[in-house]
C-alpha cells in the first residue's frame, strides 16, 4: 500500500486547496476564505481505503494525542495481537 491508494488529488480544485467562488442553486457567490470546501483546502481528498484506515486508526491517535497511556506502558493483554 502506497500514500496515492490512500488519497487522491480534489477533483474540484484540481489539488490547489483554493476555490475563488462557486455556484450554488445556480447563483455564484463569493468563497469568503478561500478554501475548496470539498478538500478544506488540503487539495486532496480520501479515497474509500483511506476513509476505512482513518476510521480504524483514529480512535489509536486521540488516545495518543490525549496522552492517555504512556508511550512506555505495555499493551494491557485483550489489545496484544495474537
Amino acid at each position: 500500500m502506497v500514500i496515492s491508494d490512500l488519497k487522491q488529488t480534489c477533483p474540484r480544485c484540481e489539488g490547489s486547496g483554493h476555490q475563488p467562488g462557486f455556484t450554488a442553486l445556480g447563483i455564484s457567490q463569493i468563497n469568503y476564505d478561500g478554501r475548496c470546501p470539498a478538500c478544506r483546502g488540503r487539495g486532496f481528498t480520501l479515497t474509500e481505503l483511506g476513509q476505512d484506515v482513518l476510521k480504524l486508526l483514529r480512535p489509536f491517535i486521540e488516545e495518543m494525542i490525549r496522552g492517555d497511556r504512556p508511550q512506555s506502558a505495555p499493551l494491557p493483554r485483550s489489545e496484544q495481537s495474537a
